[in-house]
């Protein structure tokens, strides 16, 4: 009895260590799977995080590099630069009487009191900002308040001295999360040249946070920023500008564009577009479709000026010659559509000067269709139509030609007078160009100089794209465009003293 008894004890302690065993089994296994989820599966947080508790990384943020102007005097004139500017912060737990501080503050800097009070009013807080860019005026009455736990601090932010002035142009500097960085414009298309390059210093820290310099590791180099030098004059942009607002609000436009250019080099003088802003206070746009660049983003029908363009191509085909004539009864006829005269009138006997001065849609549909659509559609492109012109800005459209890949002839006859086809200003301007530059067609040059921070400077030479038409044929458009102000619709543009080529056309 004594010895079955025993044996089933040990057996009992058997089950126990056995259970045992197990748990700790699961237990080593649980330990293992948790082990390998923080050290191999999450190994980079948690990496992150211990370097964080011993490391120290600093930027060292570069100059932007600057936009000027040019001149006649050769000075510089700044179109974009660096301003520093004071910021007024606190020091909370040196004021002591906060509400009446606040109330102070909010009096001589136009700011929300409560807002300014739960910024100066946290106990124990060594830093709390309160405004940037301070004025002259409002440094000068904060001084006045002579409050313990008010100072400044320098900031550097863009400036815009010509505010409004060639806004769409140079674009603005703006945040994008934490980051200071150009949008639109100049600005936007050159970020990465204008910005630099900045230097990360990597140190240690001990164990109560203190910054060691022994072992210190820096990243790179400090790089300021590269310099521009734009062909936009600054006379002939200021003038410009202002007479763009000043028509747009006399005739109660919506909006307008404006570009001068140098057809001899393809060198843009002034582009300015209405409605405008002030780059300085961009945030404080209405809608931010004003930031767009209308002179270069917009597509649109060209309308009548088209009409010089299709004259250029019959001309240089030697299809027609200015003398060359056509009976005008007020209608074309193109397959089931007529096309007339926008004033629905008939002109009779006209020659191709008179088709240009008198801007007949019949005359021009006439033109077009001994050009025939392939031959159209070629001009069109060699004319810079339907592709962007690369100028250096941000935002720019192509423009539109697919109608005249389409069979109909009627697609073909509209084209001709600027319909069913859309281009942006800058192709239009361009094309122009080369009708009365002996048919040069040039890419735009905006950029004439860039100055590096070593002082290296870097001339940026004029870019011929391709010759569109002969010699011969830019002498003859040229001359009809002179014919359309001297004898014909645009008479209002001459100027005393000049020959002046030109054409109407309603968009």
């Amino acid at each position: 009895m004594r010895a079955r008894k025993a044996v089933i004890i040990d057996a009992d302690r058997m089950d126990r260590l056995q259970i045992f065993m197990l748990f700790m089994l699961i237990l080593l296994l649980m330990i293992t799977m948790r082990l390998f989820y923080l050290q191999v599966l999450n190994k980079h947080i948690y990496s992150s995080k211990a370097e964080a508790q011993h490391s120290f990384v600093s930027k060292i943020k570069p100059k932007r590099g600057e936009i000027f102007l040019s001149s006649e005097d050769n000075i510089k004139y700044p179109l974009a630069i660096n301003k520093n500017y004071l910021k007024l912060y606190a020091v909370p737990n040196l004021i002591d009487n906060p509400f009446e501080v606040s109330e102070k503050l909010a009096e001589v800097l136009e700011m929300d009191q409560e807002i300014i009070f739960n910024r100066i009013s946290k106990e124990d807080d060594i830093y709390e900002p309160i405004k940037s860019k301070l004025t002259d005026d409002e440094i000068e009455k904060v001084n006045d308040l002579d409050i313990d736990g008010l100072d400044f601090i320098k900031e550097t932010y863009r400036y815009y001295p010509n505010e409004n002035i060639g806004s769409h142009l140079v674009g603005f500097v703006g945040y994008q999360k934490d980051e200071l960085v150009g949008n639109y414009g100049l600005e936007g298309w050159w970020e990465e040249e204008l910005k630099g390059q900045e230097l990360s210093i990597n140190a240690e820290k001990d164990v109560y946070g203190n910054f060691i310099t022994i072992g210190e590791r820096s990243s790179g180099k400090v790089e300021n920023g590269k310099d521009l030098y734009l062909t936009i004059d600054r006379s002939i942009q200021h003038f410009s500008c202002r007479a763009l607002e000043e028509s747009v609000k006399e005739y109660e436009a919506l909006k307008g564009s404006v570009i001068v250019l140098n057809p001899k080099n393809g060198d843009i003088l002034a582009m300015c577009n209405y409605p405008d802003f002030n780059p300085n206070t961009y945030y404080e746009v209405e809608s931010v479709g004003v930031y767009n660049n209308d002179a270069t983003f917009v597509s649109y029908e060209p309308g009548s000026v088209f009409k010089a363009i299709t004259m250029a191509m019959g001309l240089d085909l030697d299809l027609v010659s200015p003398e060359t004539t056509y009976f005008d009864t007020g209608g074309f006829e193109v397959e089931d559509y007529v096309i007339k005269n926008s004033d629905n009138k008939a002109y009779g006997n006209q020659t191709m000067v008179q088709v240009l001065d008198e801007s007949l849609n019949t005359g021009a549909a006439f033109v077009a269709e001994k050009v025939g659509r392939k031959r159209f559609l070629e001009y069109a492109q060699n004319f810079g139509f339907g592709t962007k012109t690369s100028i250096e800005l941000n935002s720019e459209s192509s423009g539109d030609l697919s109608n005249l890949d389409r069979l109909g002839k009627v697609f073909l006859a509209t084209a001709s007078y600027g319909q069913g086809i859309t281009t942006t200003p800058i192709q239009l301007v361009m094309a122009f160009g080369s009708l009365v530059n002996g048919g040069y067609l040039y890419k735009p040059r905006i950029i004439k100089e860039i100055v590096y921070s070593d002082g290296k400077r870097e001339e940026i030479e004029s870019e011929l794209v391709q010759k569109v038409i002969s010699d011969r044929t830019a002498k003859q458009i040229s001359a009809m465009l002179i014919s359309v102000i001297e004898s014909g619709h645009a008479s209002l543009a001459k100027v005393d003293g000049y020959y002046l080529g030109g054409k109407t056309g309603t968009a």
